[in-house]
């Protein structure tokens, strides 16, 4: 935190409009707000040439789909959250952009890479949670989703709070269930990460665990 002064969230918004950016971060910032933060809002990646500014910043909130950061926006904000700026995000906006940006993507601890084409029906599960990330999915059971189902590459450093399985049709390439990490938390340097596959659309956060696990996930990440 910053002296005691009321904690900042920065958020970064934009790139392929098919997320809806603007619609989906409107949905988590008057919460925010609530929490007390001073929301300042960034509609262009060259916010993270202000290394300054994104280090004071308590919060990151990115939302930006299909982008790609130069190699000084990449490593001002790599650096931001290794010292302790808080960094997260849903769907796409967070793991469907920066492909070509590796120190982003280590940070992160995933990558999009397919989704069948479409909505589908599926169970998000709620998986058994460490004491310092459970307040994220405490009192959530199990629950059922329609949006797209988000195939991702990861890594065992996270901490998976949530998942779901793929499970094999007679055309698959694959012929086990795949299980799929859905909401994860990360630690990076001394800052926190928090991300969420779903989140296609509004639409999506009418779901009541959904948004609660953003919403909540979205706190837990924030310094102090």
């Amino acid at each position: 935190m910053n002296g005691g002064e009321t904690r900042r969230a920065l958020v970064v918004r934009g790139g392929w409009d098919g997320h809806d950016p603007i619609g989906t971060t409107e949905r988590f910032i008057p919460g925010l707000r609530e929490a007390g933060f001073l929301v300042e809002v960034g509609e262009d990646l060259s916010v993270y040439e202000d290394a300054e500014r994104i280090a004071s910043a308590d919060l990151i909130v990115h939302c930006w789909s299909m982008g790609t950061l130069t190699s000084d926006q990449e490593a001002n904000l790599v650096a931001a959250v290794r010292a302790g700026t808080g960094f997260a995000g849903w769907h796409g906006g967070i793991i469907g952009t920066n492909v070509a940006n590796p120190a982003y993507l280590r940070m992160v601890g995933g990558r999009f890479l397919f989704h069948p084409q479409g909505f589908e029906d599926y169970t998000v599960a709620i998986d058994p949670a460490p004491e310092a990330d459970g307040e994220i999915t405490a009192g959530l059971e199990h629950f059922t989703v329609h949006t797209e189902h988000y195939w991702v590459l990861s890594d065992s450093h996270s901490t998976v709070l949530a998942s779901s399985v793929f499970t094999p049709t007679p055309d698959s390439e694959w012929s086990e269930p795949v299980g799929m990490p859905v909401t994860w938390t990360r630690r990076w340097g001394q800052g926190r990460v928090f991300v969420c596959t779903l989140g296609h659309r509004v639409e999506d956060f009418d779901v009541p665990a959904t948004a609660a696990m953003i919403s909540r996930g979205l706190l837990w990440a924030a310094r102090g």
